[in-house]
C-alpha cells in the first residue's frame, strides 16, 4: 500500500470519529415560549379610557398592588381598578394549569364582596385560534352565572397605547336570566388592549391608553410575595 493511500484511509477514519462529536456539539435550538396574554406582577400598571354609545368618557387604571403566596404555593395577584379616588374595587387572580382564574372581588365603597365558586376561568394559556371553554358557577351575591368563551385571531388592533397583534376573545354571559356579550382583545405580553361590552341597549368600548411594567430590584419581588400579611 502506498504512503498516500494509507494517509487518506487514516484521514477518513478520523473523520468518522470526529463528525458525530461535532454534530453533538451543535447548540440546541429552542422555541420561544408562547406569549403571555395576561401578564401579572407586583407594580404592573395599565391605564384605560371607556366611551359609552352616548359619548360619555371615563378614565380608569388597573394596578397590581400585591402579590401573595398562598398556603398551597400559588401566587395570587391583587389587581385594583380605580375610576376615581372614591371608586375602587379589587380582584384576586392566579395562574395555574394553563388557566387564568378570578377568585374574589371586593368593592371598597360599599364593602360588597364576591367569591367565585369555582374560580372563574377568564383566559387559557396558550391562547390560540378556535380555542373555547365554558365557566359556570356562583358570582356576585351568589347569583348563578354561565360564561361561554370563544377565541379567534390574531388580528391587528390600534388603540392609544399602540398597535398590537391581539387575540380576540368573545364571552357570552348569562346571569340571573340576563344576557350580555363581552369582546376582549389581548395583546401579547401586554394584556387587555381593548374590550366592548353590550348588554341590552347599553354599549361601551374600552381602550388601553398606556402601561408601565417597572423593573424590580433583585429580591424585591420575593420580599413582596413572602411579606407578613
Amino acid at each position: 500500500m502506498s504512503k498516500e493511500i494509507a494517509t487518506l484511509l487514516l484521514l477518513a477514519a478520523l473523520a468518522l470519529t470526529i463528525s458525530p462529536q461535532i454534530q453533538a456539539a451543535q447548540p440546541i435550538v429552542r422555541k420561544p415560549p408562547p406569549p403571555d396574554y395576561f401578564p401579572m406582577r407586583w407594580k404592573y400598571l395599565w391605564k384605560y379610557k371607556t366611551k359609552t354609545a352616548e359619548g360619555k368618557e371615563t378614565a380608569f387604571s388597573i394596578y397590581n398592588i400585591h402579590d401573595d403566596k398562598q398556603s398551597d404555593g400559588a401566587i395570587w395577584h391583587e389587581l385594583q381598578t380605580e375610576t376615581s379616588p372614591t371608586m375602587k374595587f379589587d380582584d384576586w387572580y392566579s395562574k395555574s394549569d394553563g388557566q387564568v382564574m378570578d377568585h374574589h372581588t371586593e368593592y371598597e365603597a360599599n364593602c360588597l364582596k364576591a367569591d367565585y365558586l369555582p374560580p372563574r376561568v377568564i383566559l387559557k394559556h396558550p391562547l390560540t385560534d378556535t380555542l373555547s371553554w365554558q365557566w359556570a358557577g356562583k358570582g356576585m351575591m351568589g347569583v348563578d352565572m354561565v360564561e361561554n368563551y370563544n377565541v379567534s385571531g390574531p388580528e391587528e388592533i390600534v388603540v392609544p397605547a399602540g398597535k398590537f397583534k391581539a387575540m380576540k376573545v368573545v364571552c357570552e354571559v348569562t346571569q340571573n336570566g340576563a344576557k350580555a356579550n363581552k369582546t376582549y382583545w389581548y395583546g401579547p405580553n401586554i394584556g387587555l388592549v381593548k374590550s366592548i361590552t353590550e348588554s341590552g341597549p347599553v354599549k361601551s368600548t374600552t381602550e388601553l391608553v398606556s402601561y408601565d411594567f417597572p423593573k424590580l430590584q433583585p429580591g424585591e419581588l420575593e420580599a413582596e410575595i413572602n411579606r407578613k400579611k
